[in-house]
């Protein structure tokens, strides 16, 4: 029947066909006859392929560390049923050398995922549909400290340069004089190196950027919007004061700064509608309650507004993992429980999902044929 297809139907008419198709069924058909492995191929087949399935393919990807294989496993949950329908053991080759990492996934982003080894230049890009790997190579820039000095990778991001169809990594490289430790230092006694990785030309080169510490959590600090990726920054880490979002524009490759609302501790950022959304901290009555606010616009501060407030009696919510539909969102409970939390109702819902508490982490995943080798899949 396959064959028959292929062989009476015009190409215009497959392709429209085939463009319906689930990706895990365009890896098979691509067996069918040269003619359709050229076509479901084709930079052109995939980008239309990607752009047909943005609003319909979408999935959530739980990584979390499993005691019993004493590794990192990523599952799939439906995006709707919020079940898991598949779990993925992560590209361990990749990261074995006879050392125990925490992996976090940076970002995912058109259906590649980048994944790294925290505080280590072990980095991988991953598309989990069509099971590609990409080993990033390390940066061999020269790194200007004096002797002695020690690194730290204290930040990453992925995202995509919709100028010229390129997905980028950036590195937070901070160096040090190791006599007080790296978290007992000024800004001002602290080196830093801000990197972009092209996957177009496989390669690194330098970026300006602003001196500062980045809001260090190895479950993934990033947060990606369309083309910015944006992070929790600090000057003054003895006090935590001056904290403010630092975005950076992948296609521009310049920095944003976006200094938070008053009284406002951020703990972490996630997308919500496409814009910024921060969980904030704030003491009453001795005890913390959480802010909801949202960024309407990178770099303004006057265009935080706050949604809604989670009390300190909404349970034992251990720390939040993002949003799903509307305002509400993903918690993890101190027992490793994945639940979410509806604020018109203040309801806690378990989802029957757990995972360990201290690694949890939650992305929006779609399926893609894009491939990690740095074709271009938007071209015309």
């Amino acid at each position: 029947m396959m064959m028959m297809m292929a062989n009476e139907l015009p190409e215009d008419l497959v392709t429209q066909i085939l463009l319906w198709l689930p990706v895990v069924s365009l890896l098979r058909f691509k067996c069918v006859c040269k003619s359709w492995y050229a076509l479901i191929t084709h930079h052109n087949f995939v980008r239309k392929h990607l752009l047909h399935n943005k609003n319909s393919n979408t999935h959530i990807l739980l990584n979390t560390f499993n005691k019993t294989m004493d590794y990192y496993v990523i599952s799939t949950i439906s995006y709707e049923e919020l079940q898991i329908s598949l779990t993925h053991p992560l590209p361990r080759t990749y990261f074995e050398n006879g050392e125990k990492f925490c992996i976090c996934v940076v970002g995912s982003c058109n259906g590649l995922v980048c994944l790294h080894a925290y505080d280590t230049l072990n980095v991988v890009i991953w598309n989990p549909t069509t099971k590609e790997t990409k080993v990033v190579p390390e940066s061999n820039l020269p790194l200007f400290a004096p002797a002695g000095y020690c690194t730290h990778i204290q930040g990453t991001g992925f995202g995509f340069d919709a100028k010229t169809n390129d997905y980028k990594i950036i590195n937070f490289v901070s160096m040090y004089e190791p006599t007080f430790g790296y978290f007992s230092q000024d800004v001002q006694d602290i080196i830093y190196q801000k990197e972009v990785y092209s996957l177009g030309t496989d390669s690194w080169r330098k970026v300006d950027g602003p001196p500062c510490f980045i809001f260090e959590d190895h479950h993934g600090p990033m947060t990606y919007t369309t083309g910015m990726g944006s992070w929790l920054a600090y000057v003054d880490h003895i006090h935590m004061r001056d904290l403010f979002v630092l975005s950076f524009d992948m296609s521009d490759e310049v920095f944003l700064k976006t200094p938070l609302p008053d009284n406002a501790f951020g703990e972490a950022l996630f997308v919500l509608n496409e814009s910024i959304a921060m969980v904030a901290q704030r003491p009453v009555d001795e005890e913390w309650q959480y802010d909801i606010w949202l960024l309407l616009k990178v770099g303004v501060e006057d265009s935080w507004t706050r949604l809604f407030t989670i009390e300190p009696s909404a349970g034992d919510m251990c720390r939040p993992l993002g949003f799903w539909k509307n305002d509400i969102m993903f918690w993890n409970k101190n027992g490793g429980q994945l639940v979410l939390y509806d604020p018109s109702t203040k309801q806690m819902t378990d989802l029957q999902i757990h995972g360990d508490r201290d690694s949890m982490q939650l992305v929006t995943y779609m399926e893609t044929l894009v491939s990690v080798k740095g074709g271009n899949e938007f071209e015309e």
